[in-house]
């Protein structure tokens, strides 16, 4: 059998039967020549890191709250993390430290992957986070960062710069929140305190305007002088009535125990009259005695409250300690030796596969339209 080659003509008639899909095949050319002699290297080294606390060091304590949700602290704080690093206030800072804009619009990027000049600032923020890679780990929390550059140092140095940034804000929330708990207990210390010292003031105050230490005790002792007036006049009553038994009113000492009865019903009329009241403005002492004990009251109140707002400083210190974050490092970036962008080959097969089908589909349209207009 022999083979011919195909003529210069059959080929020409077979370009033309098939010219739409020859445009298919031109534009992917050109998309290869662009991806293999054009399109400038993107380098992106990895690094893997984690928020860790002090309190997981110490033993790791889970919350109702986390336990009802299926999440941990450190999922949030890394989420955190997240939107930090795909901020601007993190872009405006690497931008300030290493010409961020500058490197990514220099020469060293092609004309469709570089930064064009004239970009605005949500532009620029755009551009950078299309530039850099964070997957977060559900299962071990950790996250991984790349970040794009167009020079295996630049990409490195940035990658760096992005950790560096991001352990300090981790530092920062953490010591903030910190600060923050410490400074309100401080301050309801400091309140506290001036509680019991006003206390103390008008506690001696009290002492000194009516010449006392403790109207309570002044109160029992004076109880006890009246239940012994009483009892020695109940006890000189008795002995008159036995001495007017056998003598007469004038016997001298009949007369001897009725000058001790009144001496004592006199006394017992003065010490009776200090439970009235002289005048409107002058209190007794069941009065004195009553504010006195809310004084007393109101001192121990404020004391006990002091106790108890600084032993929850003291607390509030330890728990602050352990609210403190830091980032580690699982995995240092280093310096890449391979370009990881573009995907040349990827890409190319994904633009050769989408182009063919989506060739296919006009093809099977415009065929099915014919049909119907045949019919």
């Amino acid at each position: 059998m022999n083979l011919k080659a195909p003529s210069v003509g059959g080929i020409a008639g077979f370009l033309k039967s098939q010219r739409p899909y020859f445009w298919v095949l031109v534009i992917w050319g050109i998309c290869f020549l662009y991806y293999m002699l054009v399109a400038s290297d993107r380098y992106a080294p990895e690094a893997k890191v984690y928020v860790k606390s002090v309190k997981e060091q110490s033993g790791g304590e889970f919350n109702a709250l986390s336990m009802l949700t299926g999440t941990s602290s450190s999922t949030s704080d890394m989420a955190l993390l997240q939107n930090y690093l795909r901020s601007h206030d993190l872009l405006m800072i690497l931008d300030e430290r290493l010409d961020l804009r500058g490197h990514y619009s220099s020469d060293m990027a092609d004309f469709l992957s570089g930064l064009w000049h004239g970009a605005s600032e949500e532009d620029f923020l755009d551009y950078y986070r299309k530039h850099i890679m964070l997957e977060l780990d559900p299962l071990s929390g950790i996250l991984s960062v790349r970040a794009q550059g167009f020079s295996r140092e630049f990409s490195l140095e940035l990658t760096k710069e992005m950790l560096v940034e991001g352990e300090a804000f981790i530092n920062k929330v953490g010591q903030d929140i910190a600060v923050q708990e410490i400074k309100f207990v401080e301050h309801e210390l400091e309140r506290a305190k001036k509680d019991v010292q006003l206390a103390q003031r008008e506690l001696l105050a009290f002492q000194s305007k009516y010449q006392t230490l403790s109207p309570k005790a002044e109160g029992q002792a004076f109880q006890q002088v009246m239940t012994s007036l009483r009892s020695r006049l109940v006890g000189l009553r008795a002995e008159e009535k036995v001495l007017m038994s056998y003598l007469n009113e004038n016997a001298a000492e009949v007369v001897a125990v009725r000058a001790r009865i009144e001496a004592i019903e006199e006394q017992l009329a003065s010490e009776q009259g200090k439970l009235s009241l002289n005048s409107p403005d002058e209190k007794t002492i069941g009065e004195v005695n009553l504010d006195y004990q809310e004084l007393e009251l109101k001192l121990k109140f404020a004391t006990e409250i002091y106790k108890v707002a600084f032993a929850t400083l003291e607390k509030t210190k330890v728990d602050a300690y352990r609210k403190l974050k830091h980032l580690v490092v699982v995995q240092a970036p280093t310096m890449p030796e391979e370009a990881s962008f573009p995907r040349r080959g990827y890409i190319l097969l994904t633009i050769f596969v989408v182009l063919t089908l989506g060739y296919g589909i006009a093809a099977l349209v415009v065929a099915t339209v014919r049909e119907h207009r045949d019919v």
